[in-house]
């Protein structure tokens, strides 16, 4: 007897043993070796090809730290532990803003919900936790070199380093955050353009660009630079007219006022857009953008060797207030433009053999193009505004995204990636009318009425034993 209980025992403990291997062993492998299913219709919880293609490819580590409020702490941790399952190289800490503010210092996080990527000493810095966002900062921060962001001064142009009211301190930080080497430049001292600029800024001159400034951003542009132009109701009639003779861009003058910005809480001078004619630099963009005190761009019904589309336009409700002189805010019939009016617009060298388009008024604009040989090779966008970048409203709303998507479209290499969002689809269940008496009745009385009788049956049942 004692050794059939010797035995019982010992195996027992054996099997006991063997249990406990086989969890810590399944555990270790869970660990080192888990796998993720996505059931999802959409496959919203799982990253695209490309993303899949970059993480698998990364020469070396990367070092994420996310800057997320409160409420979106477990969602930006789902994406980047999702980032992190392809790629060991992928390495994420999520921080509170509030309760580490150090830290956001140190990483000059600006606003909550930005991503700072870092591998070595170079840095990146994104806006939000989408897919598109997060795998395009990693294809920057992988370039081996910094593009080079050079903003013209000199000409009374918005201040590059001030952070008054009306400097551009705050867009410089922003553009630096991003990856970017963002520089002064002084046409009137040089007369050149430097070979290593990926972009070239004219935030606005408030004088008349001189000669051998005018002549080099030409030269520039014509050889395949790429330039953002700002000008305001107020920037000089030379440097408006340059815009057409140049861009094909007409800038006439005038201040955009719209009644509905007055509405949201506004300015009637402070025309707040919410929708955007399709193009390159807002594709999938939601917010709204904010422009302080702008004027219209008319492109011209026949372009040379460009095309010109439209970027961002006022609401049908806005006008152009002509007289710039006059203190009646009211639109004034025979005087005054009625809008939609175009304040921004891309110009790109134009398809060969294609012919122009069209305006007829300032809100009325299809992209205009002409395939004759000798167009320039560059690229440009010309916004009726500078105040949207100036350090009072580069922080409104979309402002800051709308200025960096502009940046990052004129200076793409061309590996980029495009990734739209996936949502789970709308298929609702809807009842009919029958199937919900059905329901009712089944549900309300059925149920109820089987379970009396059920348990009528058991107590009858019992009570005759």
């Amino acid at each position: 007897m004692k050794h059939r209980n010797a035995l019982l025992t010992t195996n027992a403990l054996v099997s006991a043993v063997l249990i406990a291997a086989l969890l810590v062993a399944l555990n270790y492998l869970g660990t080192t070796h888990h796998v993720r299913w996505d059931l999802t219709a959409t496959r919203e919880h799982s990253l695209s090809p490309q993303t899949i293609k970059v993480l698998r490819s990364l020469p070396g580590p990367i070092e994420v730290v996310a800057f997320p409020n409160g409420d979106g702490a477990g969602r930006y941790r789902d994406m980047l532990g999702t980032y992190q399952y392809y790629s060991k190289n992928f390495q994420y800490r999520i921080v509170d803003p509030d309760r580490n503010p150090q830290e956001a210092q140190k990483f000059k996080v600006t606003s909550y919900g930005q991503i700072v990527l870092s591998r070595g000493k170079a840095s990146y810095t994104i806006d939000s936790d989408t897919e598109e966002q997060l795998t395009n900062g990693i294809l920057h921060l992988l370039e081996t070199t910094k593009k080079a962001v050079y903003v013209l001064q000199g000409e009374g142009e918005v201040p590059l380093d001030d952070f008054t009211r009306k400097g551009m301190g705050t867009a410089k930080q922003t553009l630096t955050g991003k990856g970017f080497d963002v520089k002064a430049l002084f046409l009137v001292q040089t007369g050149r353009v430097p070979d290593d600029a990926a972009i070239v800024i004219v935030p606005s001159p408030s004088r008349d660009l001189l000669p051998q400034a005018r002549d080099a951003l030409e030269r520039y542009y014509q050889g395949g630079g790429k330039l953002l132009i700002m000008v305001d109701p107020q920037t000089p009639a030379e440097v408006r007219s340059w815009l057409g003779s140049t861009f094909h861009v007409d800038a006439p003058g005038g201040v955009v006022i719209d009644p509905v910005s007055r509405l949201l809480g506004g300015d009637f001078a402070v025309p707040i857009v919410t929708q955007y004619p399709f193009n390159d630099i807002t594709q999938n963009f939601t917010l709204a953008t904010a422009f302080p005190v702008s004027t219209p761009l008319v492109p011209q019904a026949k372009g040379t060797g460009v095309t010109i589309t439209p970027v961002v336009k006022s609401s049908d409700s806005s006008y152009v207030k002509v007289n710039l002189e006059s203190k009646n805010i009211r639109f004034e019939q025979g005087t005054d433009v009625k809008g939609p009016v175009i304040l921004a617009v891309e110009v790109t060298p134009a398809p060969g053999g294609t012919t122009a388009g069209g305006t007829t008024s300032a809100g009325t604009t299809p992209p205009a193009s002409s395939g004759k040989p000798g167009g320039p090779k560059g690229s440009a966008v010309i916004i009726g505004n500078s105040g949207f970048i100036q350090n009072t409203y580069i922080g409104l709303v979309g402002n800051r995204d709308l200025f960096t998507s502009a940046v990052a479209w004129l200076t793409q290499t061309g590996n980029l990636v495009s990734i739209a969002p996936r949502t789970s689809p709308f298929d609702p269940f809807i009842i009919g009318g029958n199937q919900g008496r059905y329901l009712f009745l089944g549900s309300v009385i059925g149920v109820p009425l089987l379970l009396l009788l059920f348990g009528g049956a058991v107590y009858a049942r019992r009570r005759s034993l």
